[in-house]
């Protein structure tokens, strides 16, 4: 049966390349280093300048990990100190300059505005300029965060990479060396490790083997070989995906390779003791223009051949095992540039829950899952298009089924912004009330796994699995944004219940393994608007005032996300 399913074309797609999560540990232990503690008896007079000399915030000393306080207290002390180290030079200005720059990146840390983190990267670069001897720590952690809010770990190991190669000092090449680790996998001659996998297929040498990848608690136990048994290909002219059907978990390889000759770039992924008895080539059209499998002496090759360079993410699913592979033309886009606090939206996804043959959860009364959740949506599109000026895509227009891989697959392909999958909760003693949003992460919490099992079709544990496997890989700044989507959600949603249904609990922003999620290239969450499993829910999710107010709330979650709130 031919799988293939053409997508919008579009222009652009997002897609990142995982900031490796090592990194995030190096920053930490920098940010609790000797600059993360300044004492103000080290702040001696600036040679050249008269006494007494201009004296620091009272707080300059203070320990980095001290509670923040209030915002706009916190952009106070930073500027503060920012201004009387223009008073000072060499290492004491360095000092205070560096206290002002880590102030600013952890506002960027607990509230996730731009603006602090492009404040905190000037700051890092004024702290390098103040004292060229003792340059080195603050030009790897501007670098670093630099590369962070470019979604480009290349971009900081050239950087860091220059920065070790002009140093003699050991302090300063132990540091380099640390963090070049970290972006080995980064390096202009390298391709990630899959599944940390979203580098782009670039021109030149052909990448390296990415190494086997082994999937934690559902290594291949079965006597039996495993096999392919389905492709499906959801192609478009910016994006695809393509998900790998097989029986049996398995170990899989990615490699990269360059256009060479009469050949374009390929993404290759081999299969560890799995058959295929798939045709030799599959047509897809777009990015991709056909996928090939074929045998070979351990196993069987997976070949996309792509019509340019793209960028690509690998990973699978565990119940039924798939493996996903999703190619995209550009990486992900950022905030609006200019606009500082405010964020790029212009085209939403709009995924209501189920569809077709899947009802979704019924009520007592025998009220349908799949008839709320595309209810509200139908609600919600227009008022995003015509009060926010929004492009917006549904994943189902219809009583259709659509496959959960699909569903983000089409978001990929829309070049979507957001993508917002409306769903209705229930609860297997029929009780339950209140609303909940989740966003794909880790989570240890059984709740969420089991309402993850029942929207997956799954097991509580492959739901588990998956937000396990993929928490350590995933773009946390996508992950950051969705959780803020998340909450404004919440607020937004209980604060368009409230003035009729001010009953209604918050029962808040939660993590699991959602297989709707994965592999969305922007901020994604799941809302459940209510519990329809008991009478009262579905009494009120039955109503058409109910359902308008869940739409109002979407549309003002999106209203505020794009303000920058």
């Amino acid at each position: 049966m031919d799988r293939r399913v053409k997508l919008p074309s579009v222009t652009q797609v997002a897609q990142s390349a995982s900031y490796p999560s090592s990194l995030v540990l190096l920053k930490k232990r920098m940010l609790a280093s000797e600059l993360g503690a300044l004492a103000v008896a080290a702040l001696g007079c600036a040679p050249g300048r008269p006494s007494p000399r201009p004296s620091p915030p009272a707080d300059a000393g203070a320990p980095l990990a001290a509670p923040l306080g209030a915002r706009a207290e916190v952009v106070a002390r930073s500027d503060a100190l920012a201004v009387s180290a223009s008073r000072l030079d060499g290492k004491p200005a360095q000092e205070l300059v560096l206290r002002a720059a880590e102030l600013r990146e952890r506002l960027f840390r607990l509230e996730h505005r731009e603006a602090d983190a492009l404040e905190a990267v000037e700051l890092f670069g004024q702290a390098v300029r103040a004292d060229a001897a003792h340059r080195c720590e603050p030009a790897v952690r501007q670098a670093l965060l630099e590369a962070e809010l470019k979604h480009d770990p290349s971009l900081a190991y050239r950087r860091i990479d220059s920065e070790l190669s002009q140093s003699s000092d050991a302090r300063c090449r132990a540091l380099c060396n640390e963090a070049l680790v970290s972006l080995a996998a980064f390096r202009s001659d390298a391709a990630p490790a899959a599944p940390r996998d979203s580098a782009s297929v670039s021109a030149g040498a052909a990448a390296p083997s990415a190494g086997p990848v082994v999937m934690p608690q559902r290594a291949a136990t079965s006597a039996e070989p495993a096999s392919v048994t389905e492709i499906e290909r959801y192609g478009a002219k910016d994006a695809a995906r393509v998900v790998v059907h097989v029986t049996h978990p398995a170990l899989f390889e990615v490699h990269a390779l360059a256009a060479e000759g009469a050949n374009g770039p390929r993404l290759v992924v081999d299969l560890a003791n799995v058959t295929a008895h798939q045709p030799n080539a599959l047509p897809v059209g777009g990015l991709v223009e056909r996928v090939r499998v074929g045998a070979q002496a351990n196993g069987t090759r997976v070949v996309l051949d792509l019509s340019r360079p793209a960028y690509r993410r690998v990973f699978y699913l565990p119940e039924p095992f798939r493996l996903v592979i999703d190619v995209s033309k550009e990486p992900p886009l950022g905030f609006a540039e200019g606009a500082v606090g405010e964020r790029v939206v212009h085209r939403v996804v709009l995924d209501p829950g189920h569809g077709g043959n899947d009802p979704g959860a019924t009520g007592p009364s025998g009220l349908r899952e799949k008839d709320v959740t595309l209810d509200i949506a139908h609600r919600a599109a227009p008022l995003l298009a015509r009060e926010l000026g929004i492009s917006t895509l549904l994943t189902r227009d219809t009583d259709a089924y659509v496959a959960l891989d699909e569903r983000a697959a089409r978001a990929n392909a829309f070049a979507a912004d957001l993508l917002i999958s409306i769903h209705c909760n229930a609860s297997e003693d029929g009780g339950g009330k209140g609303v909940m949003s989740f966003v794909l992460d880790g989570s240890r919490d059984a709740l969420s796994a089991r309402i993850a099992a029942r929207e997956n079709s799954a097991s509580a544990a492959a739901a588990s699995e998956l937000a396990n496997a993929l928490s350590a890989v995933l773009d946390r700044s996508v992950v950051n944004r969705s959780e803020r989507l998340a909450e404004l959600l919440q607020r937004a949603t209980l604060a368009s219940l409230g003035g009729r249904y001010p009953d209604v609990p918050d029962l808040g922003v939660r993590r699991a393994g959602f297989y709707v999620l994965a592999g969305a290239t922007m901020p994604a969450v799941l809302l459940e608007t209510s519990f329809i499993s008991n009478a009262p829910g579905e009494e009120r999710l039955g109503t058409p005032d109910y359902r308008q107010k869940l739409a109002d709330g979407i549309v003002n979650a999106v209203r505020a996300y794009r303000d920058g709130r």
